[in-house]
C-alpha cells in the first residue's frame, strides 16, 4: 500500500505543476531525440550499486503511444560497498511510459541490448528487495516513483525474469549460447502491463 500511494501522489504532484513522468524523466531536455540518454551521465547510486536511464526510440514491437522506456540496472558490488559505474552491470527491467507519464509496460531484453553481465534470474530475482536508487535534485521524484514501482511490481517483475530465462534456454539450446544472446531480432524477450489502475484494483487500495 506505501509504495502504491507514493507512486500515486509523485504523479499526482508533477500533474498539479503541468508536468508529467515521461518530462520529468527527460531531464530538463526540451526535445526528445532517439537513443539519447537523460540523463546525460545516467543517474547512479555507488552506495546501493543501482542505475537507471530514459530513452526512446522507435520499435515495431513498442506500443504506438510510447513516449519513452526506462533501463534499470543492478551493478556488482565491491567490498567496501561503494560501487564504480564501470564495474559489471545487469539489465533486470525496462518500463516504458506513454505520452502522459503513465506507465504502460514492463518488459526484459537480451544481452546485446545494453551490453550487461548476464545473470540468471534466480540471482536477479534475489536482488529485487535490495532495489533502491536514491540521487539528489531534479531527478530524486523520478528515482522514488520508480523504486516504488519496483516494489509494487516485484511478483510481475520476478515473473517476467524467469520466463526470460526460460525462452532464451529455448533458443541457446537450438541457436548455440552466442548467437542467441547477440542476435538483433531478438530483442524484447518477455513483457507485461505495468497498469497502475489494475494494479491498484488489484490491491483493493
Amino acid at each position: 500500500m506505501e509504495a502504491a500511494q507514493c507512486v500515486l501522489d509523485i504523479q499526482l504532484r508533477y500533474a498539479q505543476v503541468g508536468s508529467s513522468l515521461a518530462l520529468a524523466a527527460m531531464a530538463g531536455a526540451r526535445r526528445r531525440e532517439e537513443l539519447i540518454h537523460y540523463p546525460a551521465r545516467d543517474v547512479f547510486d555507488p552506495k546501493n550499486g543501482t542505475s537507471f536511464f530514459y530513452h526512446a526510440h522507435r520499435s515495431k514491437k513498442f506500443p504506438i503511444n510510447e513516449h519513452g522506456h526506462f533501463h534499470l540496472f543492478f551493478y556488482e558490488k565491491k567490498l567496501n560497498d561503494i560501487v564504480s559505474q564501470s564495474d559489471d552491470f545487469s539489465h533486470f527491467i525496462g518500463l516504458s511510459l506513454d505520452d502522459k507519464g503513465l506507465p504502460l509496460r514492463w518488459f526484459t531484453t537480451n544481452r546485446w541490448v545494453s551490453g550487461e553481465q548476464w545473470r540468471p534470474a534466480g540471482e536477479l530475482v534475489q536482488l529485487l528487495p535490495t532495489f533502491l536508487v536514491q540521487t539528489n535534485g531534479r531527478l530524486a521524484p523520478v528515482a522514488n516513483w520508480i523504486n516504488a514501482m519496483v516494489r509494487l511490481f516485484q511478483p510481475q517483475i520476478a515473473q517476467l525474469l524467469y520466463r526470460r530465462d526460460k525462452l532464451m534456454a529455448r533458443h541457446i539450446a537450438s541457436s548455440g549460447r552466442e548467437f542467441s544472446f547477440e542476435n538483433r531480432k531478438l530483442d524484447v524477450i518477455t513483457e507485461c502491463s505495468a497498469s497502475l489502475p489494475a494494479k491498484i484494483k488489484q490491491l483493493g487500495f
